[in-house]
This record gives C-alpha cells, structure tokens and sequence, in this order.
C-alpha cells in the first residue's frame, strides 16, 4: 500500500513539473490549427506552381511585403528559405518585421516537434518556424500553423481526385523525401509503413491494404517508371496525376492561408506570417484584391 501510495504521489509531482514547463514555454507543443469557420470566395486566384516556374529564379529572396487592410489592420509576409542556419540574414529580417509589426497574430508553416528551450535553439531545430514562436510565446502572442489538417486538406482534394489517387499521393510524397535522404531501406516494408500511416483517414481508408495494392494504382499512370527509386533533380513528383495532385494540395494550403489571413484581418488583427519563398510572390496579388487595394 505504501509503495502504491509513493508511486501516486511520485505520478503527480512528476506531471506537475511537466505541465509547469509547458505553462512557463520551456517546453513547446507544436502550434494549434487555425479552424476557419467559412471560406471566402477569392477574386484573384492563386498562382499555380507552373506559373511560378517561370518566375522561380527572378524573384527577390527573401520575399518580404505587408498589406495594410481598409479597417487599419496589416498583414506581413515574410517568404524566406527553409533553413536551420542561423547566421543567415534572413533571419533579421524576419526580427525587424516582427518589430515594425508588433503582430497580434503568429502564423508558422508545419507543425514542430516537442522543443526544451533550455537546450534547444529554436532556429537550429525549426528554422523560421523556430524563431516565429520563440517571439510569439516570449511576448505572449496568439500562435498557430497556417496548415490546414490533413484531413481538411483530403476534403478540399476528394473533389477532384479518387480516393486511391490521393492515397497514393499522400503515401509516395513522405516516402519521396524519405529517399533523397536514406540509402539503407526495403522499399516495401517503407511504404507499407506509410500506407497504415497515411491512409487512417475519411475516404482513405481501406483503399490500399498493402504496398502490392499502391503499385497497381501506380502503374495506371506511369507504366515505365518505378516508384521505389524515383527522384529526379528538382524534387518533383512526375508529370502527370502526382504532379497535379501535388500542385492542387499546395493551392489547397496556400487558399488556406489566405482565409485564416482575411478572418483574422476582419477582426482587426496584425498578422505576421512566414512561409516558405516560393509561397509569397504566389499570393500576393490574391491578398492584394481580397484586402481591397
């Protein structure tokens, strides 16, 4: 009884210090969504990513711009290059526009990790997103990802694509990346992973049971290339169904963004949001008619 008794009291301290760590930010929990109760029709859309191709290596980096909205509130995008080197300049300007703002509201791509800021840096562990929420929760500021969930995501896409095109999507997308950076995998033990994993959602569910059943879907599309050693220079899915999927799934984030921007603006809010470089020039003549200039 008296062992059963300590190791209650042990439970309850121990849970205690870590929900004080958490109150006090020396620990972080990835930022909350940002739940948009109704979409507004864009006038401007967004620019797609074969547009942006034709601009990709003109455009000014980092690509920084604020929009000050009819009722007074500003919005500044700072697009800047994924990175966790913190002597890059970039980085101050992301500092000075947190000051010329003063933001209400934070808004960071991706979801972080779990962060010990008594031995982490923020930058060297997350990058931009990094340092975003350090200035956030050092000055108390509202902090949110500017993703939407994935299964919000899967809604916006289902109608255009089939349930085994988007689970295809979703399980070869991780894996892609997976393999630019691994040498040392079975291609099919991986994507197996991956397809318990990725499919665990409304309309994908039960559409592929195992790695056999993604490479039918596959091979519907891109007979003369094999999914377990794809790459190509530029990171890109293949042309074809996974390229559209891909592009359709970055508007589908970018018009996310825009509407978590136009509802945080109606209420008066300052907003600073970071995003990776290539998404800012492509919104940028989007939020310039939805703000009204």
């Amino acid at each position: 009884m008296k062992f059963l008794k300590k190791l209650f009291y042990t439970f309850i301290s121990f849970t205690i210090i870590i929900l004080s760590l958490f109150y006090f930010d020396v620990l972080w929990k990835s930022p909350s969504y940002y739940k948009v109760e109704k979409y507004t029709e864009l006038e401007v859309p967004v620019m797609n990513m074969k547009e942006y191709d034709k601009i990709i290596s003109t455009h000014r980096r980092p690509y920084i711009y604020s929009i000050k909205a009819e009722n007074g509130a500003t919005v500044s995008i700072v697009g800047v290059e994924h990175t966790n080197d913190k002597n890059l300049p970039q980085f101050d300007s992301i500092k000075y526009q947190w000051i010329k703002l003063n933001p209400d509201i934070a808004l960071v791509e991706g979801r972080m990790g779990i962060f010990f800021s008594w031995i982490h840096n923020p930058i060297e562990e997350y990058g931009e997103s990094g340092l975003i929420s350090y200035l956030a929760k050092k000055e108390n500021k509202e902090l949110f990802t500017w993703e939407p969930t994935r299964q919000n995501e899967i809604e916006l896409l289902i109608q255009q694509y089939t349930p085994k095109q988007l689970a295809m999507f979703y399980c070869l997308r991780p894996y892609f990346s997976f393999i630019r950076n691994n040498k040392n995998y079975n291609a099919e033990e991986k994507i197996d992973d991956l397809i318990n994993e990725r499919t665990d959602y409304t309309y994908l569910k039960n559409t592929f049971s195992s790695y056999k059943d993604l490479d039918k879907e596959w091979k519907k599309y891109y007979p003369n290339i094999d999914w377990r050693n794809y790459s190509n220079k530029q990171n890109y899915m293949p042309e074809g169904i996974m390229y559209q999927i891909w592009n359709s799934s970055n508007l589908a984030r970018n018009k996310h963004l825009i509407q978590i921007i136009l509802t945080s603006v109606k209420k008066g809010k300052n907003i600073i949001a970071t995003v990776g470089v290539s998404h800012a020039p492509r919104i940028e003549q989007t939020l310039l008619k939805a703000l009204k200039y």
